[in-house]
């Protein structure tokens, strides 16, 4: 069998998108899968990941038209016919494609019904809701999703994988979910005064254009003041536009760990306490291990991941990026730190809504001849 990913990165759409993708491709390549991938050169792209996981890379040019950050119909760089038109000529280079996944804000209907006789089936990964989507499979991760939104914008014939059963993390998440459970546990009872040691996490995903990082960064600034035995771990990319006056800021820090590219992002959240992160993917990473962590709203279609994962009790929601202080950060972190039960019940909350298992399970569904109706 042979599928094709397409998707896309850049500093400005962010990483993300090929990470699950690579998770996938790694759950399916494990089941004998061959994989390819294409994948635009956009500014900031990622596409050597791709070739250091050993896939095979098709990479498209990168487009003439300007990427704005928060129109994510700009996201090709160019026409949709366009993309579309290249990623035909990519996938006539390659072997015939069983499967066709495509991850990408900026791509609907119009692209699939172009693509579809090149491919046996295609499969869409959204987290949007809000385009017509002509696809066989349709693979929405969202905690708490259902089908309702979806009823109107794909087929009727479309399999759907909805919800937290279906969240796309690498196998080293799931690995080390009982160790985390213990140590958490463990963290719990020393917690409950100022003196106490707390490791907290800032991680903002992988292109953090607005530098949340920093926002953090300064918050915990404030907060060392008060509680002096906190250590920090700033996690960014190697890519990143703000790298340069985070490590000048980080020097200036002597507690303060910077990481860049990390390249075990499981063990660094075993080893924190609280997380500061973004609501994107990375947030089922620290669910699935009990990390509780304030997250920031920094994009449209974060709001809704934000939102049920607050409502579930696993994180705390500080809102859109925009409307975030440093007193926030400050007294939210400090009312974990001193209420070990609260801390408890977040890790709680955490661990209920992510085993880490979900790429195997849409490996099952997509390796099984029979799609059923409803996974």
């Amino acid at each position: 069998m042979h599928i094709v990913f397409k998707v896309d990165a850049s500093s400005i759409i962010g990483y993300g998108h090929v990470m699950r993708c690579l998770t996938l491709a790694n759950a399916l390549r494990d089941k004998g899968v061959d994989v390819s991938f294409i994948s635009r050169e956009h500014h900031g792209h990622i596409n050597h990941l791709i070739i250091e996981h050993n896939y095979s890379l098709i990479p498209l040019p990168k487009g003439a038209n300007d990427i704005v950050q928060k129109n994510s119909d700009t996201w090709l760089g160019c026409t949709i016919i366009e993309d579309a038109q290249q990623s035909i000529q990519a996938m006539q280079t390659i072997a015939p494609a069983d499967y066709l996944i495509v991850d990408h804000y900026a791509i609907e209907a119009t692209w699939h019904a172009l693509v579809t006789n090149y491919c046996k089936k295609l499969v869409v990964i959204d987290d949007l809701a809000n385009r017509p989507l002509l696809c066989n499979v349709l693979l929405d991760q969202t905690l708490n999703r259902n089908a309702e939104p979806y009823q109107a914008l794909i087929p009727e014939h479309c399999t759907m994988l909805l919800g937290k059963d279906y969240m796309l993390l690498r196998d080293e998440f799931s690995h080390y979910r009982a160790q985390a459970k213990t140590q958490r546990d463990q963290r719990s009872e020393q917690l409950g005064h100022h003196i106490s040691n707390v490791h907290i996490m800032i991680s903002m995903g992988g292109s953090d254009p607005d530098n949340l990082s920093q926002v953090a960064l300064l918050a915990l600034e404030r907060l060392h003041i008060t509680m002096p035995n906190i250590q920090v771990s700033l996690i960014i990319s190697g890519q990143s536009i703000h790298l340069t006056s985070l490590q000048r800021l980080c020097n200036t820090l002597t507690w303060c760990t910077l990481i860049i590219d990390s390249k075990d992002m499981a063990s660094q959240m075993i080893e924190a306490d609280i997380a500061i992160g973004a609501s994107g993917s990375t947030a089922w990473e620290r669910c699935c291990l009990g990390l509780p962590c304030l997250t920031t709203v920094n994009a449209e279609n974060q709001q809704l991941i934000a939102k049920n994962l607050n409502d579930s009790g696993a994180t705390i929601n500080l809102g859109w990026y925009k409307d975030i202080s440093s007193s926030m950060i400050c007294d939210q972190i400090e009312q974990l730190i001193l209420h070990p039960k609260k801390y408890q019940i977040m890790v709680e909350n955490c661990f209920n809504v992510c085993d880490g298992i979900g790429a195997q399970r849409v490996t099952r569904v997509l390796l099984n001849k029979e799609l059923p109706k409803s996974a």
